[in-house]
């Protein structure tokens, strides 16, 4: 019998892929998120038709591109031709205006958006195979692929119309081609890798990181040269740096202004700016602080707002943003955080497979390859931990694929016999997981915590709850023949546009019920009193609890 080519193996895996984020993004399935509404499709078609590059500075505009490039396309959307409209101190004001008031579409415009972003989630996984397969084997690369694919946490952020599979993405796309780049120092891989790091500085700030983790993997001498060759080596990596510059500057449409002209909230930023100085320089003159203002005022420079939204990062990451981390919250974060959340969120068998993969690693010689990809893992793992701002698993999920590759690598111990039926066990098991999660990807915890139906005890915001769950809530309604319900809703969609006839609560309601039905979504649970002496009637999604006051319920 014939063996089936591994590259029609890889192809019916991303088809499997396409599915289940396809079937996971239908209009009447889940609602736009806070960040989808709120951010970034409706700040992306401002990007796209008036270039407004300051507008909101808290993302790079590759991924706001992606999301808003289809709506150009297929359904030619209204916007106001006044930038105050748009350029609104808040923004979700303006996001639920360009939703519901402009154009009043907004199942057709999410599921549009949200398919630009499988279309990168489909390319990042053909990008890992394909470099898994030149990297080490068919076999391998084919290993790693299949955990890309039924990986609820990359399916639940393919599935959305945000910035991090974009992110994760072209990172993936920046160190691989750095890896051919090192392997073979053609022009034409120096070019490669220019282009692909550019645009990955243009899909995440954090992408900054990739310069020191490329300039690292050549000075702790993970390159064996001659001096000569070295010299030679590190031009040509300032070469690939300058590259990426150019490209990231084309990507704001060779922008070239003052870094506070134009921007919003100029006031404030300046502020800002002063107190940057004075942390600095506690001894600062009046004259340099006034020398400052003139330069961001009135110098112009390449990148300004690039720029300005690094140091907005910056400044976020400083001050830190409110976070639930095991049953506690803080703003001032846990440098556990990440580690908890990648844990209780990466499916047991991967766990199983990457501890075993680095086993193989470093029983063998350590690839160049290994070397590289550790190092991404460890300087995105520890300085996401070291900030502050630390909402969610995905600002750690540009490590997944260097994961799913590593863990692949174990391909090699479960090849032996004994180890066989171990092996099709942990892949039945990852499968099952997928499928019992579908389509409530974001939600998914692993078993170490009890399951989705437990994460919210742990974990909250992007990881469990971003307001997606209205159509699941309109349903229930139907279902139960339920008119109306009492709603404190974590999100930004209008819960009207799906049908959802609610009333907000009272002050009183959130120290004792009525009877009457309520629906929470788990991120609001903690500021409802109450909600800590009840069980849940019913879940929808694992992201909104119903609690039926007209029957009885369990205390407790």
């Amino acid at each position: 019998m014939k063996k089936i080519p591994v590259n029609l193996l890889a192809f019916f895996l991303l088809v499997i892929f396409a599915f289940l984020a396809f079937t996971s993004i239908w209009p009447d399935r889940k609602s736009p998120t806070c960040d989808e509404l709120a951010h970034h499709i409706p700040t992306g078609y401002i990007l796209l038709t008036k270039h407004d590059y300051k507008m909101d500075t808290s993302h790079p505009p590759l991924s706001r591109y992606i999301v808003a490039l289809p709506l150009k396309i297929v359904m030619h959307l209204n916007v106001p031709n006044d930038s105050q409209e748009w350029r609104r101190a808040d923004r979700s004001e303006f996001g639920k205006d360009f939703f519901y008031k402009y154009n009043n579409q907004p199942q057709k415009i999410i599921f549009y958006s949200r398919l630009a972003i499988i279309l990168v989630g489909l390319f990042c996984g053909w990008i890992l195979f394909y470099w898994t397969k030149r990297a080490y084997s068919p076999e391998i690369a084919l290993f790693a692929l299949f955990f890309y694919s039924f990986c609820p946490n990359i399916l639940a952020h393919t599935a959305l119309a945000t910035t991090d599979m974009v992110a994760t993405c072209f990172i993936l796309l920046s160190v691989a081609s750095f890896w051919f780049y090192l392997r073979n120092n053609s022009l034409r891989n120096i070019i490669i890798a220019g282009i692909s790091l550019g645009l990955a500085q243009l899909s995440k700030y954090t992408s900054v990181l990739l310069y020191l983790i490329f300039l690292l993997v050549f000075s702790l001498g993970f390159l064996e040269l001659d001096k000569n060759r070295r010299k030679f080596i590190f031009c040509q990596i300032l070469a690939i740096f300058a590259i990426s510059i150019i490209v990231l500057w084309a990507g704001y449409g060779f922008d070239f202004e003052p870094v506070l002209k134009n921007a919003m909230r100029q006031g404030e930023k300046l502020a800002i700016a002063h107190d940057i100085v004075f942390k600095l320089f506690p001894s600062a003159s009046l004259g340099l602080i006034q020398k400052l203002d003139s330069f961001l005022l009135n110098v112009p420079i390449p990148l300004g707002a690039h720029i300005l939204g690094i140091l907005g990062i910056l400044r976020h990451g400083y001050e830190g943003h409110g976070t639930f981390f095991l049953g506690k919250w803080s703003v001032q974060g846990h440098p556990l955080y990440f580690l908890v959340a990648f844990l209780i969120k990466t499916q047991i068998p991967v766990i199983i497979f990457l501890l075993v993969g680095l086993g193989v690693c470093f029983k063998e010689r350590i690839k160049l390859v290994e070397k590289l990809m550790v190092s991404v893992i460890l300087v995105f793992f520890v300085t996401a931990s070291m900030n502050k701002l630390q909402l969610g698993l995905r600002y750690i999920l540009p490590i997944y694929p260097f994961c799913f590759i590593l863990a692949a690598r174990s391909v090699i111990l479960f090849k032996k016999k004994a180890f066989q039926e171990f092996l099709f066990i942990l892949m039945f098991w990852y499968v099952l997981i997928n499928l019992f999660t579908w389509p409530n990807y974001l939600s998914y915890f692993n078993e170490f915590v009890g399951g989705p139906r437990n994460g919210y005890k742990y974990l909250r915001d992007s990881n469990i709850d971003w307001g997606q769950d209205l159509p699941g809530l309109k349903k229930y309604m139907k279902d139960n023949l339920i008119s109306d319900i009492t709603f404190y809703y974590f999100g930004t969609a209008e819960p009207s546009s799906y049908g959802i006839n609610f009333k907000n609560f009272d002050s009183d309601e959130f120290v004792s019920p009525r009877d009457k039905i309520y629906a929470i979504s788990v991120h609001r649970l903690d500021t409802v009193a109450w909600t800590k002496r009840f069980e849940p009637t019913a879940r929808i999604g694992y992201s909104i609890f119903i609690y039926d006051f007209r029957v009885k319920v369990s205390e407790e």
